[in-house]
């Protein structure tokens, strides 16, 4: 049981992780890029149809709708599948109340996804064989405050119950809940209860987007690394490669507009916010200890950190993709002038009219971004 998924954690040689962030619905612009990538190493391996990318990556890890992601793909779905199942569960689970007293009930009713997300992984657990490689989604535990990566590592501290009875394995947990768990964007949906310790209260997880991990690279990286996870996978730029996919990116600040007018507006801007600056803190950490495949500019002060290393020797080698939803950026890249009303309203992560436009505009990004050398051959040899 697990014979694929242990290979791919606990085998000797070069490591592949895929890290993909949450956005709602603006996950279709992940999967274009996604594409791509699943179109470039499909033909790396003499254009099998049968290749996927839970073949090739040795972990693959979500928040949110990026869970919701990695799960199809550790499942063994293709992208395709992958995005045709998206395009109906965006208007399923972004279809607004008829009726909803402001400020008592979530906008949108979760019951949609769930089924949805239940008629997709059914009854697996996260020791189900099915799950053919590293899987870890990230949700936010709300009744304590903590971050939850939850993967399916048999070797993670908690995967098994422990002799005293205190609480109830990881292994036991079921998929369809543990991601949507990690989709329960307060005010957009109800939280999750997840039955963590038999015979009490079962814990209340919320959107894993709403801690530092909405991109979980970092977590990620720590998953391989830390000697409480039991893989301690080796580093180096020929050792180690993280793959980072984005939902769309923007700068986010007023842009001219008047503050928000109410405390829970303010609010929301200030908390939104925040999950951009760890996105940014993010992405800043990788460039800085790892080899870039390109590099995003950080800041005004720090530039894309061009010629720096931190300790002098790269970590691993690190390719993150994303699409920028800046105007400028947009007539420069694929000369699309888009009015600025028009853009605000393709930022949103909860509109599914949205997503076919979305995806045919990051699918001519992936075309331009993502490029065979991002990823070296010498990581092919270790596929599964």
């Amino acid at each position: 049981m697990g014979d694929r998924r242990d290979a791919h954690l606990f085998a000797a040689g070069p490591k592949r992780v895929l890290a993909l962030d949450g956005g709602g619905t603006l996950g279709i612009v992940e999967l274009a890029f996604l594409a791509r990538i699943e179109a470039l190493l499909r033909a790396r391996c003499d254009g099998d149809p049968g290749f996927r990318l839970g073949h090739w990556f040795d972990l693959i890890g979500g928040t949110s709708t990026g869970a919701i992601i990695a799960a199809g793909l550790a499942t063994g779905m293709s992208v395709a599948e992958l995005t045709r199942v998206y395009l109906e569960l965006g208007p399923l689970a972004f279809r607004r109340r008829r009726w909803r007293p402001v400020g008592l009930v979530p906008r949108y009713d979760a019951r949609p996804l769930a089924r949805l997300l239940q008629r997709q992984f059914g009854e697996r657990t996260l020791d189900d064989p099915a799950i053919g490689t590293g899987l870890a989604v990230m949700a936010r535990r709300f009744d304590t405050g903590s971050p939850w990566l939850i993967s399916n590592n048999p070797r993670a501290p908690f995967w098994n119950d422990p002799q005293d009875g205190s609480a109830i394995g990881n292994r036991h947990y079921r998929l369809a809940q543990v991601i949507r768990a990690s989709t329960a964007a307060p005010g957009f949906f109800r939280p999750e209860w997840l039955q963590v310790v038999a015979g009490v209260k079962p814990a209340l997880f919320v959107d894993g987007g709403l801690s530092p991990y909405n991109n979980p690279s970092l977590a990620l990286l720590m998953l391989t690394q830390a000697r409480a996870f039991g893989l301690q996978w080796p580093l180096g730029p020929e050792r180690l490669l993280l793959v980072s996919v984005g939902t769309g990116q923007y700068r986010r600040g007023l842009h001219g507009a008047p503050p928000p007018t109410t405390a829970g507006g303010l609010a929301l801007h200030a908390l939104l916010d925040a999950v951009a600056d760890a996105q940014v803190l993010t992405l800043t950490l990788l460039q800085w200890f790892g080899e870039p495949a390109f590099r995003w500019p950080i800041n005004a002060e720090l530039g894309d950190l061009a010629g720096e290393v931190l300790g002098g020797r790269p970590l691993l080698t690190f390719a993150r993709y994303n699409m920028p939803l800046e105007s400028d950026w947009l007539e420069r890249e694929l000369g699309m002038r888009i009015a600025a009303a028009r853009l605000a309203q393709l930022r949103r992560f909860d509109d599914p009219r949205n997503m076919d436009e979305l995806h045919a505009m990051a699918t001519k990004v992936a075309e331009r971004q993502v490029r065979p050398e991002h990823i070296p051959a010498a990581f092919d040899a270790a596929a599964a």
